[in-house]
């Protein structure tokens, strides 16, 4: 069970009513990872809905060419593994705790279930999901813009 003070903290459950954090609350634990601990890695199913604590995560993937790639870096109070909110999905990159890092842990299934308990908690949890969602394609799209401004094999128009 996670306080709800802790809770409150986090920017995925902001202006969310007391009672609806409680509820998370009593699915939720709280984890430690060592720095330089990984939390899931790339193509690892997704198991577990995750909020940031202290500490520092950086997302990154593997390049073609074997080199690691910071895709985002997560501060404090934001969420992360979302997608295993959903049946049978794998994370698309590697997290890692760049410093010593304290997580909001919660099963995606009791997750899930809370949901088909509770519809107003989910209707509300899966609209922070869509903005979640559309924030990181967003940057993910200008971080792809500025990497193909930027490659010495593309030419500007004549």
């Amino acid at each position: 069970m996670v306080e709800r003070e802790i809770l409150k903290k986090m920017l995925f459950l902001r202006e969310l009513p007391d009672p609806l954090i409680e509820k998370i609350g009593s699915i939720a634990t709280l984890e430690t990872f060592e720095k330089n601990a990984v939390v899931f890695h790339e193509h690892q199913d997704l198991t577990h809905l995750y909020m940031l604590v202290s500490g520092r995560v950086h997302f990154t993937i593997q390049s073609a060419s074997g080199k690691a790639l910071v895709l985002d870096k997560i501060d404090e109070g934001r969420t992360f593994g979302v997608s295993a909110l959903m049946e049978e999905s794998s994370s698309a990159y590697t997290a890692i705790c760049v410093k010593d890092t304290t997580l909001v842990s919660i099963p995606g299934k009791k997750m899930h279930q809370l949901f088909v308990e509770d519809f107003k908690l989910g209707h509300i949890l899966m609209l922070k999901v869509v903005r979640l969602f559309k924030a990181r394609m967003e940057m993910h799209t200008r971080q792809f813009l500025l990497s193909l401004a930027t490659h010495s094999e593309i030419k500007p128009l004549q």
